[in-house]
Order: C-alpha cells, then sequence, then structure tokens
C-alpha cells in the first residue's frame, strides 16, 4: 500500500512523515526543505509506506520540485492521499485541497497545527469537515508526538473510503470546456480520472503536456483557449484561471464558515507575532540584528566570553591527546609496533582525525543554537528580510533559501534550488552557493582562529563568513550583468508563527549533524589521512624519509609556487588545499599529518590569514561538483564551477595579502 503525502510548504508535513515512520529526515521552519521524494513504512500500519512530496501551494508545477507532485499523481502507482492542512490558515490550504479531491482518490485530511489554533481560540468540527466532503479526517498536532493519534491516523488510512470526486458548481462556459476536452481524451490511456485532467489543463497545468503524450493536444489547446475568450467576454473573470479560482474561493469560504468554531476569544495572539516582527524585520533594524544574533552565536561557539564550545572543546582535546592517543600509542609499543606502523597510526591516523574531531563540541553547540533559531520561526524572518538586500545583486525570491541552506552544507543547498522556476535563476544560484561558508570549513576557521587570532576568534569567524556572503553578493551581481541579464522570479514564502522550538527536535538535529561529520571523519578523513602520510614518508629512496623528499612534497612542490604571492607557498599548505577537494574537512588533518601536530610552525600572521581566505573561497568540494554537474546537465558549467571559484578565492586572497601586509 502506498500514499502519497501531500500539503502546502511549512505546514507540517515532514514533521508529519517523521511523527508517522519514525523516521528523521530534516524539518525545516521555512519552505523548501523536502525538495525530492523520500519514502519511509507507517508504523502500526503493516506493508503500508508514506511517500512525502515536495511543498506546493497547487498541482500545477510552477518549479522543478512541483512538477514531482503532478508527475507523481499522473504516473505512479498509489493507493490514496494523504492531505496535510495547516489549521491556522485554512482558506489557503483548502485549495490545493479541493484540487486533490476532484481526482476522486480515496483521501484524508489531516489538520495539523491544532494547539496553534486553539490558542487563537478556534477549533474545527472535524465531523462536518466529514459530512460536507465525504472524506476521513483528523485534527492532530504533529509536533506533540501522541502515540494514541498515531494509531487513529493509521487505523484511517486502513479504512480510507473510496471517494467520489469532488464536483464544485463551476460557469456553464467552464463546464463546456471540460466536456469538449474530456471527450478529445478519449484517445489517451490514463490513469487518472479524464475530467480531473480536463480540469487541470483548462486551469493551466504544463506539467501535463510533460508528463503524458497526449494525442489531440493541439485541438485541446485550441479549446483552452476558445473557452478562456468566452469567459473574458462574457465577463465572467478577467481569466479563464481567475474563474475557476472564484468559484473555489467561494466554496471554500463557505466551508470554513461552516467548520471553523470560534470558542474563545483572544485576540492578544493575533498581534503578537506582528509586534515581533516589526522589529526583527524592520527595513532598516532588520539585517544589523540578524548580525547581532550571529555574532552572539558565534561567541559561544566559539569565543572566549561565554564560550560554551570552546570550553567543551579544551577537554575534548585534553581527553583525545592525553588519554586517548597516549595510551593507544602505549599499547602499540607494548605489542612492539613502533617505527613506520606506529607513524601510520599514532601522526597518521590519529593526528589526522583528531585534528578535526577536537572541533566536535564546538559544532554541535553551533549547529544546537542555528537549530534553535529555526525551529523558532526566525529564519523565516531572515529569508524575508535578506531577500529586500539581496534582490538589489540579482537574487531575487526563492533563491533564499538554498542560500541559507548552504550555511549548513552546499550539496542539499544546490538542490534546494529545484525550487526557482526560472533556469536562469536557478543555474546563477548554484553557481554562487558555494561561496557560502558550510559547516565543514569551521575546522579550518577554528583552527586558525585559535592559533593566531586567539583574542577574535568569534570575529574572525564571523568575518570569513561575512566574506562569504559578500563575494556570493557580488559574483551574483557580475553574472546577472553579463551571463544571466534578465532572469528574475516573484519570492513567495510561507512564514510560520513564532513557536517554542521543542527540545527534543533541536537536539536531534543537532547531534545528526554532528553524527554526518563524524561519519565523513570515519571515511574521508580517515582515507584522506592515511594516503596523505604515507605520501608525505614514501619516496624514491624507500619509507621513513625526510618528508622533503617524499612523493607528496614532489608533486605539490610543482604547484606550490603559485601560492608565493600568497605568502604560502610551500608543498604542505599547496598538499592540504589539494585534499580539500576531496572534502574541506580533510584541510585540517591534513595540515596536522604534514605539520607533524605544529600548524603554528607553518605559517605567520598575515600569511595564515590569506590561507584561510583562500581557503573559504577556492574550489568546491568533489561532492559539490558533481552535484552541480547533475543538477545544471552541463559540463560548460561544471567546468567554470571550478575555474571561477579558484581565481576569485587567489584574487581575494592575493588582495588580503597586500593590504595587511602593511599592518602585519
Amino acid at each position: 500500500m502506498i500514499y502519497l503525502l501531500a500539503g502546502n510548504p511549512n505546514v507540517g508535513k515532514s514533521t508529519f512523515f517523521n511523527f508517522m515512520t519514525q523516521s528523521h529526515v530534516h524539518v525545516g521552519n521555512y519552505s523548501g526543505v523536502t525538495v525530492e521524494k523520500r519514502v519511509h513504512h507507517v508504523k502500526h500500519y503493516e506493508g503500508a509506506n508514506l511517500v512525502d512530496l515536495p511543498g506546493t501551494y497547487n498541482v500545477s508545477p510552477s518549479s522543478q520540485d512541483e512538477g514531482i507532485v503532478t508527475y507523481s499523481l499522473l504516473n505512479e502507482s498509489y493507493n490514496g492521499v494523504v492531505n496535510i492542512i495547516d489549521s491556522t490558515h485554512l482558506r489557503r490550504n483548502l485549495h490545493l485541497t479541493v484540487q486533490l479531491l476532484e481526482l476522486g482518490v480515496p483521501s484524508m485530511l489531516v489538520f495539523n497545527l491544532k494547539d496553534a489554533l486553539r490558542n487563537n481560540g478556534y477549533v474545527i468540527d472535524i465531523d462536518k469537515v466529514k459530512d460536507r466532503l465525504k472524506v476521513n479526517a483528523i485534527s492532530i498536532s504533529a509536533r506533540d508526538r501522541q502515540n494514541e493519534d498515531q494509531k487513529q491516523i493509521a487505523h484511517e488510512m486502513q479504512n480510507l473510503r473510496i471517494t467520489k470526486a469532488l464536483e464544485l458548481d463551476y460557469d456553464p462556459i467552464i463546464k463546456w470546456g471540460l466536456q469538449r476536452i474530456h471527450d478529445l481524451l478519449r484517445y489517451d490511456v490514463i490513469q487518472v480520472k479524464k475530467k480531473w485532467l480536463a480540469m487541470q489543463i483548462l486551469e493551466g497545468n504544463e506539467g501535463i503536456f510533460k508528463f503524458l503524450n497526449l494525442v489531440k493536444e493541439e485541438k485541446i489547446r485550441e479549446v483552452v483557449k476558445e473557452v478562456e475568450d468566452r469567459i473574458i467576454e462574457a465577463k465572467v473573470a478577467f481569466s479563464l484561471k481567475g474563474a475557476i479560482f472564484n468559484t473555489r474561493r467561494e466554496f471554500i469560504n463557505n466551508l470554513v464558515e461552516e467548520c471553523l468554531i470560534k470558542v474563545e476569544e483572544k485576540e492578544h495572539s493575533k498581534y503578537f507575532n506582528q509586534k515581533i516582527d516589526r522589529i526583527i524585520t524592520h527595513p532598516k533594524f532588520g539585517i544589523p540584528i540578524f548580525f547581532l544574533i550571529m555574532l552572539a552565536i558565534y561567541q559561544v561557539s566559539f569565543g572566549k566570553i561565554l564560550g560554551v564550545g570552546n570550553f567543551l572543546t579544551t577537554y575534548f582535546e585534553i581527553g583525545w591527546n592525553d588519554y586517548l592517543v597516549y595510551y593507544l600509542g602505549q599499547a602499540l609499543e607494548f605489542l612492539g609496533l613502533t617505527g613506520f606502523m606506529y607513524g601510520l597510526l599514532i601522526d597518521g591516523i590519529m593526528g589526522g582525525i583528531g585534528g578535526i574531531l577536537v572541533f566536535l563540541p564546538q559544532i554541535i553547540v553551533l549547529f544546537f543554537m542555528l537549530a534553535v533559531l529555526e525551529g523558532t520561526g526566525y529564519m523565516a524572518r531572515v529569508a524575508i528580510v535578506m531577500d529586500r538586500f539581496l534582490s538589489k545583486f540579482g537574487f531575487n525570491g526563492k533563491s533564499i533559501v538554498p542560500i541559507i541552506t548552504g550555511f549548513g552544507c552546499t550539496v542539499p543547498a544546490i538542490m534546494a534550488t529545484r525550487t526557482i522556476a526560472d533556469k536562469k535563476e536557478r543555474i546563477l544560484t548554484i553557481l554562487t552557493i558555494p561561496f557560502i561558508s558550510c559547516s565543514a570549513r569551521l575546522p579550518i576557521y577554528g583552527i586558525f582562529a585559535s592559533l593566531f587570532f586567539d583574542k577574535y576568534t568569534a570575529f574572525i569567524i564571523l568575518g570569513l563568513y561575512l566574506l562569504g556572503i559578500m563575494v556570493t553578493l557580488l559574483s551574483a551581481k557580475f553574472l546577472n550583468l553579463t551571463y544571466f541579464r534578465g532572469s528574475g522570479s516573484k519570492f513567495l514564502l510561507e512564514v510560520p508563527p513564532y513557536r517554542i522550538p521543542q527540545l527534543r527536535t533541536i537536539t536531534y538535529q543537532a547531534l545528526e549533524k554532528a553524527k554526518r561529520f563524524v561519519k565523513k571523519a570515519g571515511t574521508f578523513i580517515l582515507v584522506g589521512s592515511m594516503i596523505l602520510w604515507l605520501l608525505s614518508n614514501i619516496g624514491m629512496d624507500g619509507i621513513n624519509i625526510n618528508p622533503e623528499d617524499s612523493f607528496l612534497s614532489n608533486i605539490a612542490g610543482v604547484i606550490a609556487p603559485i601560492f608565493n604571492p600568497l605568502g604560502f607557498g610551500d608543498w604542505q599548505a599547496t598538499s592540504s588545499l589539494i585534499s580539500g577537494v576531496l572534502a574541506k574537512e580533510v584541510v585540517v588533518s591534513s595540515l596536522n599529518i604534514l605539520y607533524v601536530g605544529d600548524i603554528a610552525s607553518g605559517f605567520t600572521t598575515l600569511s595564515a590569514l590569506t590561507y584561510i581566505v583562500f581557503a573559504s573561497l577556492y574550489v568546491p568540494c568533489i561532492a559539490t561538483i558533481a552535484t552541480i554537474k547533475s543538477e545544471t546537465g552541463s559540463v560548460k558549467w561544471t567546468v567554470f564551477s571550478v575555474i571561477y571559484p579558484f581565481v576569485i578565492a587567489y584574487s581575494v586572497a592575493l588582495l588580503v595579502n597586500l593590504i595587511f601586509g602593511i599592518f602585519l
């Protein structure tokens, strides 16, 4: 049994999916989190799978991710549809519901956020909903994770009634058009009801023509044009879409009037969000407030004052070096493993992985605090505030969500650009997102800031993040004025109410990201550390040689002179940057191995600054490059995504070296 999970963006769809499947897909308090289908089995319903589709406001696709919804409804096999509805925004959410119910497949309506609706002084009469729409329905709050709700939903899914397609009283001209298109579809073999397909065609759903090879497509388009002309001529509405929308709106308004019951007067709840939003989304003060909040977060994560992450890292480092590494070394000596094998295990593997893992406490603290911001609903406001500013540089609309996602990881950020309908704008966003500092670069910033800028760690790290944002903006402006002139789309973002984040949810999100970080340390970083140590200790003269005579020194030494103008033209620094193409986390482990745990000996204060500036902007990791190739489908833009960041990184680092060389 397969059930499609559909709903508007940011209605708690992913939360419901996690609740019903006991899985842990990422939950974001802004739209654009789900950009592809996720499938998992339903708890308390053996043999049933739930398919989490991307959020959409209607069945007609306006972007690549929304096209997944249309394709799934048209071509895939399923036994029913579960529609998640935000109880606090019924009129907007029910437009998608009407489209799904017109399909005439077994359906279940899940009215989510009943607690938020109750706080506003309202409840939904579920029995009236069931009676009016002839479907299964339930009112829940998915965030509460009540086991009774879980069982009841599973029971309702097992007993979905055979749903008769919802029929609204559309204008006679529309009904005539529906019948004409229905007749023309008799030549096609389609798994969905042809009347529903006819309505979607009249509504302008181009996904129908994209995903189905209709025999009479040309004549069908002629009928749509004729219906549109007659609607306008008869002054039914200004457009065919408008006429369809007006009929649905009237039906929805009547339904809401009947089923939404006011139980308590709570006027203050209406204005609570608006009062806070007037401050934090203020045109002048919104951005400074955001940067002050981020500075506080970096101070707590990495700084000396209130530096919880820094405090935990100190003790983690002591435990790693003074106990784990020390006693492992003692054990190896006891077993008679010395020389080459001892160096590989202690200096290569433990030294490389340890150089990354010591930053784990700081990263957990950072992820936890960012999850708190997201859980409150603040990050959605940040997207709105930043949109006003970023639009001046060529970014428009839905580019904002992928950019914010890029602070976590560039790969899902690039995939999140599927929500962008305009092709030019999508490629523009894909090419500039890699300049945003992802979490993989944090260890690089952390180690250099602590070694060379100890008193200003939080400011240095925040400055590097701001540098990435600045380069992203200027690159977008440059590309928008040259290659992507004329791109642009409207920005539509669901703004959630402010909520108190659940400790369980934000803790899980922080630990899950930390888990992925550790997993990468056990794969890419482990393998990379071993290879680097071996290459730096093996040469033409054998093993355990002077690293200056190693294979790695010979290879990197050819490239190293390129970086002489930047102040770090030795083979060790060059090798670490090359390894960073595999994964940015490998950079720190490489430095630890190649400088034998004494990174500070390889840099001056100035060269350290230019190094981290270059490392923050240069070539994306191999996973990002592969994702760019997959999402753009272009070798040209993939090559550009490698060369352009290198040129920009080199130019900015050289400029930093020249300017700060006067002072340092």
